[in-house]
């Protein structure tokens, strides 16, 4: 039996059990979930150049897609007075195993001890508190989304490489808690996980088991009232990253136990019906300590360092229509750095280039009852690349494309 379906027929166990099967005296298994079921059009692709020798034009055809955009299926129960277990499947992209279609993962599977507000202990696969949306970016009906900004966008993880890079996906214990305050309230969480470093860039083969003595630190510290809430964020590992570049030669820029540095900032407010939500990211990396060219060490070194951090921001300004009804509108901007091989001859020349996106959107969510929200959304993706070159102007390519959605989200 493939591993996927047995994974799915174990799922299939928890579901069709009765709830109440448990031994006399304990509680039932909590079962429930959301799903949000999308169909979008995207436009077509088109991209232009501020240099005659690098031609550009329609990059990509305009497509049309009804998609089972993301569901999560959730086990939990309580196994005495301070104690929970709680387990999250994830299923995206239409999902399925016979056409090796989206993905199935176990993104939670923990245990909880909470013997007050004051303190709690996750132990296990958990999702670690980062800015605000990380925890709950995959609660669909509680947000008004359908496309989330980008870096908490998991059914766009083949194409976004910023979803892993800017925020914790997993840690494995966590301890955190609520103090009361004069005038508001702290919340606080500490945790560590593994290091991204679960498979050697070099066969490219996931193991899912750290192969390094890192570790992942993180936590993040917030205060909040009724009406607002604010907090920052920290992150620290060291990671392995191999980047290709092919030319005359092949060139594999590598990154050993680079330290990495996450550190955020979220911003949440409601001024009657009118609400804000708003996050940054930085992510900060070491310099390159290696470069090899076709597999073999370093002939001639860089000029100059080597970097390639990443900023993240987005901003949402919405107004409740009503209990039930919201309109809102976002702008998110991502910027990335990358390797660019300027000059193969005489000698290796290398220098850094940008990756910009900016995201202009707008949208509305509609509870129809308490279990289905329906949603419409539109957003210009804008995106530029700016390539410094060695004798001459930058270049620097654009392109834009425009993306409708609609959306019926459902928690049963």
């Amino acid at each position: 039996m493939k591993p996927s379906a047995a994974v799915i027929c174990l799922l299939l166990w928890f579901c069709l059990s009765p709830p109440g099967y448990s031994q006399s005296g304990e509680a039932s298994l909590n079962i429930f979930g959301y799903f949000q079921s999308s169909f979008q059009h995207w436009t077509t692709l088109t991209s232009s150049s501020n240099r005659p020798d690098i031609i550009v034009g329609e990059t990509r055809k305009a497509q049309n897609a009804f998609s089972m955009q993301q569901l999560n299926l959730f086990l939990s129960k309580d196994l005495s007075r301070h104690w929970r277990a709680f387990v999250n499947f994830e299923a995206l992209n239409n999902f399925s195993s016979q056409r090796r279609w989206g993905g199935f993962n176990l993104e939670e599977a923990w245990v909880r001890y909470k013997p007050s507000d004051f303190f709690n202990l996750k132990i296990g696969l958990l999702i670690p508190e980062f800015n605000h949306l990380n925890e709950i970016k995959n609660r669909t009906p509680l947000l008004p989304y359908i496309i989330r900004p980008l870096i908490y966008e998991t059914s766009f993880y083949e194409f976004v490489g910023a979803i892993e890079q800017a925020t914790p996906a997993r840690a494995f214990l966590q301890a955190g808690g609520t103090l009361l305050l004069p005038e508001a309230k702290m919340d606080y969480a500490l945790y560590l996980g593994n290091s991204p470093n679960i498979a050697t860039w070099e066969d490219g083969q996931q193991s899912g088991v750290d192969t390094t003595t890192n570790l992942l630190v993180g936590g993040r510290l917030g205060l909040r009232d009724r009406s607002w809430k604010a907090g920052i964020s920290l992150t620290y590992d060291r990671i392995n990253i191999g980047i290709r570049q092919v030319g005359i030669a092949v060139y594999d820029f590598i990154f050993r136990d680079s330290d990495r540095i996450r550190l955020g900032g979220d911003l949440l407010f409601n001024a009657g019906r009118v609400f804000f939500e708003g996050e940054g990211v930085k992510v900060m990396y070491d310099e390159v300590s290696e470069i090899r060219i076709d597999g073999a060490p370093p002939a001639q070194a860089p000029d100059g360092d080597i970097g390639v951090d990443g900023h993240f921001f987005y901003g949402t300004l919405g107004y409740h229509l009503g209990e039930r009804s919201q309109l809102y509108g976002g702008y998110w901007y991502i910027k990335g750095d990358f390797i660019v091989v300027a000059s193969q001859t005489p000698r290796l020349y290398t220098t850094i280039g940008s990756e910009y996106f900016t995201v202009h959107t707008a949208g509305f969510a509609h509870q129809l009852n308490e279990r289905i929200t329906v949603k419409g959304q539109y957003s210009r993706l804008n995106l530029r690349d700016r390539i410094p070159l060695l004798i001459s102007y930058p270049a620097v390519i654009k392109g834009h494309v425009d993306h409708f959605a609609l959306a019926v989200s459902v928690f049963f």
